[in-house]
């Protein structure tokens, strides 16, 4: 029975306090940003349907109807647009100012603690008549230091009577000092969360870092990803325009009687697989152009049928490589590596928590005081200041486990932790030079690859031209001038994409430097 009603009691209590709350909240205006009804899809697919067709209609009016201005963008510009307006980053800007909250939270335990009550009190004892009550006041505050010693003060102010008798008044206060001189002694031991949490800090600000240097790659490479789609649509469209020209001089060798009627098949098949390669580069522009907008969210209407013009060209330059400097750079600027020597840190500082805690307890402490009583509340404070009525105290308190098991557990696991850190640091710094210096190499292979594309582009260019003349004259066929397109096409898509791909791999050496937002001029805030 007594469990039934302390389990009804405290479903009364959490339904009143329920009903509180929805009550304060109807009281403040609260409602939430979100309800279920609120999430729930539209009913009728036709009706959503038609609003999704009202909203586009509105944004291509706001941009003119079908005209859309093409926004010419540079390398930079994009960056910068980047920084300003990506979601997933603002959303990433949020981590260092929690983290840093967890340092303020550390220091709260060093903060001084008030505690005060008032009470009144009145009880009746069986076979008495009259009851006895009492007014009590007290107040208390602490204060821990990192050197391990705890400092209180507190006052007691209380009066009462027992029956018929005459009312009493009791006062005092007193001060202690209680020291660690073991266990919990010492800045070292006492600063660890603290120290723990700065770590913390410092780490998640190289997160950011380690989070905007890989979004500046992302943005630079999709910018020159959409630079290579243009020109690859370019060539496209001279590939189609060869093709069209070739039907039409094998309309014009049909028509004069030097040509079979049938060649003129392979050409149709020609000029319609290069419509079709046309199709496919028009649809990679649009594609890279929504990789981009993804990562810029540009503020502009109907976003997403933005057009976007790149001004930066793809001009090469060699750039001096150095791996044993590029290795260097990467120890000093990589977030990861950075990250892993905070966590190195806070392994070595618990080490020196779980150290410490395997030492007895041993406490110094010392207590002054002075009390007062009387049958008014005037004797309750008289005496309070007369140093002819002091209360004091000193000691020592000694406090250990024999076997220390838990303790010692926890030691030799921070110990093997702090080893653990240690190869994952060391690792890290491997893989990181690994990483550095195989981006070099790639740098170079591009490099070396620019001049042999270009030789090639060169040479099928003056191929294409013997293979048009051989042609005009009856010594080729079709077939071959249609191969000689293709291959000068597929020469100039090697040449656009060795100079991109040079570029891309510079980012991707400095990006493994972790150097690329200084080169870029960008930083993060510590």
């Amino acid at each position: 029975m007594r469990d039934f009603l302390c389990k009804s009691g405290v479903m009364l209590l959490r339904s009143l306090g329920l009903v509180a709350f929805c009550l304060l909240c109807v009281a403040c205006g609260f409602q939430p940003r979100w309800t279920p009804e609120s999430v729930v899809p539209p009913a009728s697919l036709e009706k959503a349907l038609a609003q999704a067709d009202l909203a586009r209609l509105a944004g291509r009016s706001a941009l003119g109807g079908d005209k859309v201005t093409t926004l010419s963008l540079t390398r930079d510009g994009a960056i910068l647009t980047m920084l300003a307006r990506n979601r997933s980053l603002a959303v990433q800007r949020f981590a260092p100012e929690l983290s840093a909250l967890s340092i303020e939270q550390a220091r709260a335990a060093f903060d001084p603690d008030l505690l005060a009550s008032v009470s009144y009190s009145r009880s009746v004892s069986p076979g008495s008549p009259l009851a006895s009550r009492s007014v009590a006041g007290s107040a208390q505050i602490t204060e821990a230091a990192p050197t391990g010693t705890d400092v209180t003060l507190s006052g007691n102010l209380s009066q009462g009577r027992a029956g018929s008798a005459d009312w009493q008044s009791a006062g005092s206060w007193s001060a202690g000092v209680n020291q660690s001189l073991l266990r919990g002694a010492g800045l070292d031991v006492n600063l660890v969360t603290l120290r723990q949490a700065r770590n913390s800090a410092a780490r998640s600000v190289h997160e950011l870092r380690g989070f905007v240097l890989d979004l500046v790659q992302q943005v630079e490479n999709a910018y020159w990803d959409l630079v290579l789609a243009r020109e690859t649509l370019g060539i496209r469209v001279f590939s189609l325009q060869l093709s069209r020209e070739q039907l039409q001089l094998n309309h014009d060798m049909i028509s004069v009687g030097n040509l079979s009627p049938d060649a003129i098949f392979s050409s149709e098949a020609d000029l319609a697989s290069r419509e079709a390669d046309l199709v496919d580069a028009r649809a990679a522009v649009r594609t890279r152009t929504i990789d981009l907008i993804r990562l810029l969210d540009p503020d502009a209407p109907a976003q997403w049928s933005l057009p976007f013009s790149p001004a930066d060209a793809p001009v090469v330059a060699e750039v001096d490589l150095h791996p044993d400097v590029s290795a260097s750079l990467g120890s000093l600027y990589r977030p990861e590596i950075a990250q892993s020597r905070l966590d190195l840190a806070n392994q070595d500082l618990e080490v020196v928590r779980t150290r410490n805690g395997l030492l007895p307890r041993l406490d110094a402490f010392a207590n002054y005081g002075m009390s007062s009583a009387g049958t008014s509340i005037g004797d309750a404070t008289r005496h309070l200041d007369d140093g002819e009525y002091p209360d004091y105290q000193v000691g020592l308190q000694f406090e250990m486990a024999p076997l220390n098991r838990a303790e010692r557990a926890r030691d030799r696991g921070a110990r093997f932790q702090q080893q653990q850190a240690e190869a994952a640091l060391r690792n890290l710094e491997q893989q990181v030079e690994s990483e550095v210096r195989r981006a070099a190499i790639e740098v170079q292979r591009q490099w070396q690859r620019i001049p042999a594309t270009r030789q090639a582009l060169k040479s099928q260019q003056e191929a294409l031209l013997a293979e048009q003349n051989r042609f005009a004259l009856g010594k080729s066929t079709n077939l071959d001038v249609q191969q000689v397109h293709r291959n000068l096409i597929q020469a100039q898509l090697d040449e656009a994409t060795a100079r991109i791909r040079y570029i891309e791999a510079i980012t991707a050496l400095y990006h493994a430097e972790g150097t690329l937002l200084e080169r870029r001029g960008v930083g993060v805030e510590k």
